[in-house]
């Protein structure tokens, strides 16, 4: 199992992040899928990336703008991960702790993680 952890900082509230970070399709801000479909309670999203996989994301614990935990599969990959939102009015800080198995040896989730907020930087107009 692999672990780390990444933190950003964005210069808008924590609830615009928070539905950028629980809604793929929102103005299409993850580039690096074809679709998404959430569940209409939030617990479910099922991602499908350009080159044909499948992303099966699982949200276990969700507190509005301050918290989201959750599970996902990606083929024979799987892991958790832990976002915490701080901040307030017009500055958040969001902080990613990713458990990742499956990898292979050399894999570099940190790498992954952090160009998954570097999308979301873009989307916020970072």
């Amino acid at each position: 199992m692999k672990n780390c952890v990444v933190t950003a900082s964005y210069s808008c509230p924590p609830q615009k992040v928070w539905l950028y970070l629980t809604n793929p399709n929102l103005n299409h801000w993850r580039t690096d899928l074809s679709s998404a479909e959430v569940a209409p309670d939030g617990s479910r999203i099922t991602e499908r990336t350009k080159d044909g996989g499948v992303i099966e994301v699982e949200i276990t614990e969700a507190e509005k703008a301050r918290r989201l935990r959750g599970t996902f599969t990606y083929g024979r990959v799987r892991g958790s991960f832990f976002a915490i939102l701080l901040g307030g009015g017009d500055a958040t800080s969001l902080e990613c702790t990713l458990q990742v198995e499956g990898m292979g040896l050399f894999a570099k989730p940190k790498k992954g993680l952090e160009a998954y907020l570097e999308m979301l930087g873009k989307a916020l107009g970072e």
